[in-house]
């Protein structure tokens, strides 16, 4: 195949190449060169500049995720539908902005480690962000408050409030509940 003109240097030496693609990674990326094999890309021999394909890219990127032990943009992606969030909403739900968060599902950006173990216990345990985050809403205390307030008054006139407070359950399990509520309900930094 003829050579072309290189786009930087506009020499009629940029040519297709064949083979192992190798790069040498910034320090922070351990392991040392990355070599990617049956690659192809476009170089100059007069400039030096190379000019790597899509593919070629995304193979680099995951040799990159793969040493630093991070999710891959697809994986970040993965955990963020499984959990039917929005990236916004995943966004606050991990405590960043929107625009780094959809860098880092984009691959326009690396997350931290401590970010990425963040959206692996999304993955995991979401349920547990949501109890987090319902602690601390300001009314909290208030709200639990008012209900132990009305809890006599809720279990009287109301079949479902009933069922809740110990009309359908065990002995054991009525008692059991009513131990947490119980500790709830202590102010902090009091003894049980």
């Amino acid at each position: 195949m003829a050579a072309k003109n290189c786009p930087l240097c506009g020499q009629k030496t940029f040519v297709e190449m064949r083979g192992q693609y190798r790069v040498d990674p910034p320090p922070n990326i351990p392991g040392g060169t990355i070599v990617i094999r049956d690659a192809s890309w476009q170089h100059c021999e007069s400039c030096g500049e190379d000019v790597l394909p899509h593919e070629l890219d995304l193979a680099i990127d995951r040799e990159r995720y793969h040493r630093l032990g991070l999710l891959t943009p697809e994986e970040i992606r993965r955990v963020r539908e499984k959990t039917g969030l929005s990236a916004v909403d995943m966004s606050h739900l991990l405590g960043v902005g929107e625009k780094t968060y959809t860098r880092w599902e984009n691959g326009h950006s690396l997350q931290t480690k401590a970010s990425d173990t963040l959206i692996r216990l999304v993955d995991r345990h979401a349920e547990m962000f949501a109890l987090v985050d319902a602690e601390r809403q300001p009314g909290r205390d208030a709200l639990i408050a008012r209900y132990f307030a009305e809890l006599e008054h809720l279990k009287g006139g109301n079949r479902l409030a009933m069922a809740a407070h110990g009309a359908d359950m065990s002995t054991e399990t009525w008692e059991a509940v009513r131990e947490r509520l119980r500790a709830l309900r202590k102010p902090k930094g009091t003894s049980p």
